[in-house]
């Protein structure tokens, strides 16, 4: 039973920009997250939802405690939604040196970034998913910032610069990883409370 203000919940990530976001956003709702670095196999299941579940599953296994995972997707429109749910393996493959060539071959830059978040307790699993649309830059900024490495080369729709330039608190305003943490919260709070 979830009680707002005392809540503590494992999100699995070694992540740490995922955990500093998604930590601040649930602790408006109440709830303290406390980061657990475990070695989930991220198998290809189709859907960056399909691989939410199945890691907050593996996670729960581990642990035996309610615990929260995540997965996200870049989608290039150009490329027929590539690299998607190989997102963080495309950029350990080809580094932004590849990235900037795939985006410069092409006149559509328009992309979008997808967040899943499961919530697994042993018995029911519940995804949020959210979304972000803009435009991929064909060159890299903000190279020495300790962020994402698609925040450096993505803008926002309505946005003006580069995610990874935009205050914290405007990225967690609109981000695709707050709207599903959001979701998240709002049913935690509906539902186990």
């Amino acid at each position: 039973m979830f009680h707002t203000g005392r809540t503590k919940i494992f999100l699995v990530t070694a992540n740490k920009h995922k955990m500093e976001e998604m930590s601040r956003i649930m602790s408006e709702y109440g709830f303290h997250l406390e980061q657990k670095a475990l070695d989930i196999p991220e198998p290809d299941l189709g859907t960056i939802e399909n691989v939410a579940e199945h890691k907050a599953r593996h996670a729960y296994e581990h642990l035996q405690v309610p615990v929260i995972t995540e997965d996200t997707g870049v989608f290039f429109d150009a490329y027929n939604d590539f690299p998607g749910l190989f997102a963080k393996r495309v950029y350990l493959g080809i580094g932004f040196e590849g990235l900037l060539a795939l985006i410069k071959a092409k006149e559509n830059r328009s992309a979008r970034f997808r967040t899943a978040v499961c919530y697994f307790d042993g018995k029911m699993a519940k995804v949020f998913s959210g979304e972000l649309k803009g435009t991929l830059l064909d060159r890299l900024v903000s190279v020495a910032k300790d962020r994402l490495p698609y925040e450096k080369i993505f803008v926002p729709e309505g946005h003006e610069k580069a995610l990874v330039d935009l205050p914290i608190e405007e990225k967690n305003r609109i981000s695709h990883r707050s709207e599903a943490t959001r979701k998240l919260a709002e049913w935690l709070l509906k539902n186990q409370g």
